[in-house]
């Protein structure tokens, strides 16, 4: 994993403290760049405007456009067909959307059957962890 930035960090502590969804998309945009300073949708005080992406991704290709589509709709600001989106990415940003996908859910938790009959809890980690971690 890439040395995080005071940005990075920052951007982090604003999403963690929003919403899981909120962390989820904000960290897809960190991995993939576009939570850079000077991009429309990222404030000077380290927050993301999910809102303003789908009316700045204009200019660029394709598949950009379909990632950052895909991080505002994990906040909630646009709703897509997934699949449609999905299908028009590369390999690399699409490791990183199912990432974001499954951090999203969290991590979760499953009965185990134990020889004898007892079952218990187990906790499970992302079901698709963050490439590079």
């Amino acid at each position: 994993m890439t040395v995080e930035t005071v940005h990075e960090a920052a951007l982090r502590r604003w999403a963690d403290g929003y919403s899981p969804t909120a962390a989820a998309a904000t960290e897809l945009l960190i991995r993939t760049g576009f939570a850079e300073p000077g991009n429309p949708w990222v404030h000077a005080d380290n927050w993301i405007d999910f809102d303003r992406i789908e009316g700045n991704i204009g200019e660029l290709p394709g598949g950009q456009q379909r990632v950052l589509r895909i991080a505002a709709s994990l906040f909630g600001s646009v709703p897509i067909a997934l699949g449609t989106e999905v299908a028009g990415i590369d390999r690399s940003y699409l490791e990183l959307v199912l990432a974001a996908i499954s951090h999203v859910h969290g991590e979760g938790a499953d009965m185990v059957q134990h020889a004898g009959g007892e079952a218990s809890i187990a906790k499970l980690p992302v079901a698709y962890p963050w490439p590079g971690d």
